[in-house]
């Protein structure tokens, strides 16, 4: 049985590929949300065709307006299809299809994708339009090789996780459209690494007030950006409570990892600002991520605890703090059956020993494990390049990874 799914999907590699550039050529850049509909459109009719039963869920435009303003011109909608062998237990699997947008200088455009050696090169190659891809032929070659799953498939191809995922895979488990006894996330892990969970997120966005004046006076103003300066070299403090040894996680294999920040990753002014003008406001963002060792809570509250010191310490600092983005950590115990059933299929297609490490990225995970309550793992295709410039996917990890899916389909005793 895993002898003829091997061969098939080994033989489907030009077809794989082609597939996975059909999905990369549609442009799903979020924000703002581009070309939704047309690939939702593209992978309804590839699950029908593999005989699976598709809704689309479309988000009422009301609903998404809460989150994305301009959801009028862009549309939320999301995919479930569901392959029902009349099993006991039912794995979902999810994947997002939306793509960051693109900067830098790539060695081919984008959204034209190109194989060179053993790596296909594109937006949304790695991050996560690949996943989608070997989800799909893992499916394929049970059909095509008469193969029943050993449970029932469900698979989710959700908007928005580059935003945060609320009306994507959000939706959906809010909802109650997910119907299913575990969870297949398909990216969080890669290789011999499945993921157990991932760390938290909060962005802030931070806007430091200042008064503006001619520069030949500036007596007369208050520099918003030296306030913002000052500011900033006070938040260093908490970046240094980092590095303590209660601050560090400790992963399953015994990696340590501390909480992370990143301050101004977007830093911007206002269209009044001028080489002879005292600059008024300046805005710039902060990331941190929040291992699972914390709580969201405690991590907001440390952040803008020392943001009001700050203002009572410096004079003429005044800020507005805005919180954009809120996502606890998330943990599965390595130790769960579902999780040790799908590290015994990565252990023996990869044929070597498996680590659990939560990614220290966020991924949709937390919506099922959390608020779902539904046992689950982060696995898909491992590439380089992922929201950065030449985003590629390495062909031959590509089909481990649909060879991975198909193995525990077929398999998986859970």
């Amino acid at each position: 049985m895993i002898k003829e799914i091997n061969n098939y999907i080994e033989k489907s590699e030009d077809a794989l590929c082609a597939f996975l550039k059909d999905l990369v050529r549609i442009p799903t850049i979020n924000p703002p949300g581009t070309h939704y509909r047309e690939i939702v459109g593209l992978l309804e009719e590839r699950c029908q065709a593999l005989g699976m039963k598709t809704r689309v869920v479309h988000v009422p435009e009301d609903e998404a307006r809460s989150v994305v303003a301009d959801a009028d011109r862009y549309p939320r909608m999301n995919l479930v299809a569901r392959w029902d062998v009349g099993a006991e237990k039912t794995v979902h699997f999810n994947a997002h299809y939306d793509v960051v947008p693109v900067s830098g200088k790539w060695r081919i455009d984008p959204f034209q994708p190109e194989v060179i050696g053993d790596w296909l090169y594109g937006r949304g190659a790695d991050d996560m339009k690949d996943s989608i891809t070997a989800l799909l032929f893992a499916i394929s070659a049970l059909r095509e090789e008469g193969i029943r799953p050993s449970f029932n498939i469900e698979c989710s191809f959700t908007a928005d996780e580059e935003i945060g995922g609320e009306l994507g895979a959000g939706y959906l488990v809010r909802k109650g459209l997910v119907q299913a006894d575990f969870v297949v996330c398909c990216e969080g892990g890669a290789g011999v690494k499945v993921g157990n969970g991932h760390n938290g997120v909060l962005w802030l966005e931070v806007t430091v007030h200042g008064r503006s004046a001619h520069a030949s006076r500036p007596d007369k103003g208050i520099n918003a950006f030296e306030k913002t300066a000052e500011l900033v070299a006070l938040l260093q403090k908490v970046k240094r409570r980092f590095e303590k040894p209660n601050r560090i996680f400790k992963t399953a294999g015994g990696v340590e990892r501390p909480p992370t920040i990143n301050i101004g990753g977007v830093f911007m002014g206002t269209s009044g600002d001028k080489v002879n003008t005292i600059p008024a406001q300046v805005t710039f963002s902060i990331d941190r991520r929040i291992t699972p060792k914390e709580t969201l809570r405690e991590a907001e509250k440390e952040l803008k605890t020392a943001i009001k010191e700050a203002c009572k310490s410096v004079s003429d600092l005044k800020v507005d703090v805005r919180t954009t983005l809120r996502i606890e950590p998330c943990l599965v115990d390595p130790a769960y059956p579902f999780v040790q059933a799908f590290a015994r299929t990565v252990r023996a297609v990869r044929r070597n020993p498996v680590q659990f490490v939560p990614t220290t990225g966020f991924t949709d995970l937390h919506f099922f494990v959390e608020e779902g309550k539904l046992p689950g793992v982060g696995y898909g295709a491992r590439g380089k390049g992922a929201h950065g410039v030449n985003e590629r996917i390495r062909i031959s990890d590509l089909i481990k990874t649909a060879k991975t899916y198909a193995t525990f389909m077929a398999g998986a005793e859970l």
